[in-house]
């Protein structure tokens, strides 16, 4: 008898297991930070409603509004590394661009634009509490006191970021080179959480960057699928 073939999702049931994964490691960073410390709440401005009646309070709304900006231009430099790889005549990197016609990847591009965005926006949310909000300060934190009063509190950080940084890139093995651009994606959102003290930064740089990403790779494919159709429509 011939092996079965798992049964491919549908689009509709990768956008609900997405949601609800990226979601579920949101509340894991929050009871990681509830029970061991550090809580990556306090990484994020408070803002109330009063800062907006009867008139705007600017001094409350800027950082927000900062950490909003910030990380929607720190996608960018992002976005152009990666288009920069994808023109490197490079095997794994011809790997990377076959993973949009497999599994799940090609049912996530399958979703609709809205769709795409709240996936990010989960993801972003879910994944910088995790990782940069409680992983990479718990770390830090246990570096600290495994060492002598006189450590270096730089060298902790360092050692909070790296490790961090490689655990994102490994909860990303869809390739080996997947899991190292995600490992290095871990450290330029973790620097960016360090020099910003704000972890709306590397959240909103997070899923703009998996947005656009997205977006793109779904009208690309499309594209490339038009033109493919009116050549054999053609001949």
């Amino acid at each position: 008898m011939d092996d079965e073939q798992p049964e491919m999702q549908s689009a509709n049931e990768v956008f609900v297991t997405t949601v609800l994964f990226e979601s579920a490691l949101g509340v894991l960073a929050i009871l990681l930070g509830w029970g061991l410390g550090p809580d990556a709440r306090e990484m994020i401005p408070e803002i109330h409603w009063s800062a907006f009646v009867p008139a705007i309070d600017w001094d409350a709304v800027m950082p927000i509004a900062s950490g909003i900006g910030y990380g929607f231009l720190a996608a960018f430099p992002m976005l152009a590394a990666i288009e920069v790889l994808r023109r490197i005549p490079w095997e794994p990197v011809r790997a990377l661009e076959r993973l949009n016609d497999d599994g799940a990847v090609a049912a996530l591009l399958q979703l609709r634009t809205s769709e795409m965005i709240v996936i990010s926006l989960c993801a972003g949310i879910g994944e910088e509490l995790l990782f940069r909000g409680w992983l990479m300060y718990w770390i830090a934190d246990g570096w600290t006191m495994a060492q002598s009063a006189d450590s270096s509190p730089t060298v902790a950080i360092v050692a909070g970021l790296i490790v961090s940084s490689i655990a994102f890139g490994l909860v990303h093995p869809l390739t080996k080179l997947y899991i190292a651009v995600a490992a290095v994606m871990g450290v330029y959102f973790g620097v960016l959480l360090m020099y910003s003290g704000n972890l709306l930064v590397p959240i909103v740089a997070h899923a703009t960057y998996d947005a656009l990403q997205l977006i793109m790779t779904a009208r690309s494919g499309r594209r490339e699928n038009s033109e493919k159709n009116g050549r054999v429509a053609a001949s």
